[in-house]
């Protein structure tokens, strides 16, 4: 004999049905986003770290190519004696194309004599100073004024030998012989402001002084450069 079919209270079937809809409300965790490559920022890191580096090299080899050589602090003019205050030093990069004085040479050109202007800032080169007063005994300086036309298109440096020549007359036909001359050594150069002619400094024995001076006063000279090669 079967036995009668149980009845499940209401209140069982009420709890199920709340149950099954909690568990349907109930919202879905949501999976991570992937975390996704950025090939142009690693590339851009990348580049940022070579440039570090090769600034860093940069750096360490022009900090290693600097050198501590002489300049000037204050004015100093030509013949004065060069005295410790007046001198500084400065690092510069090594050029093959400056000949300045190294710092640790001081005591070399402290008590000489200035062979030309020194401007406050300039460097002290192996031209810039002398042992002895220029125009020393038995010399003379002429100061030679000239157009660039007259010139070497080379820069005239302290110490270079000259050849100061005869010109003819803008009318005259070329000399037939060799024309005269006077040699002299450049203790500087500048030019004139108001005038825009090239004044160049000249020492030659006393003798020949006064020749060079009227040859200068008639404007018809050229200035040669002579061969550097024995001085270098």
């Amino acid at each position: 004999m079967s036995s009668p079919p149980t009845h499940q209270p209401a209140s069982d079937h009420l709890d199920d049905q709340f149950d099954i809809a909690e568990a349907k409300l109930e919202p879905a965790v949501a999976a991570p986003p992937k975390q996704r490559r950025r090939p142009a920022l690693i590339g851009l890191g990348v580049a940022l770290v070579a440039l570090g580096g090769l600034g860093a090299a940069w750096l360490a080899t022009s900090m290693s190519d600097t050198v501590e050589v002489l300049a000037v602090r204050e004015d100093v003019a030509r013949g004065e004696l060069i005295t410790a205050d007046d001198l500084t030093t400065a690092s510069i990069n090594a050029d093959p194309a400056l000949d300045p004085v190294r710092a640790t040479r001081q005591d070399e050109v402290v008590g000489h004599y200035a062979s030309f202007d020194l401007p406050a800032g300039s460097l002290i080169t192996e031209n810039s100073f002398s042992g002895t007063v220029q125009p020393a005994e038995g010399e003379a300086m002429v100061g030679v004024a000239v157009t660039s036309a007259q010139l070497p298109s080379e820069p005239l440096r302290p110490g270079d030998t000259v050849r100061i020549v005869d010109t003819p007359n803008p009318q005259d036909d070329p000399p037939g012989s060799t024309p005269e001359s006077i040699e002299a050594t450049v203790v500087s150069s500048h030019t004139e402001e108001e005038t825009g002619q090239r004044i160049v400094d000249v020492i030659l024995p006393e003798v020949r002084a006064p020749d060079l001076a009227a040859r200068v006063a008639t404007g018809r000279i050229v200035v040669i450069l002579m061969s550097r090669a024995g001085g270098e």
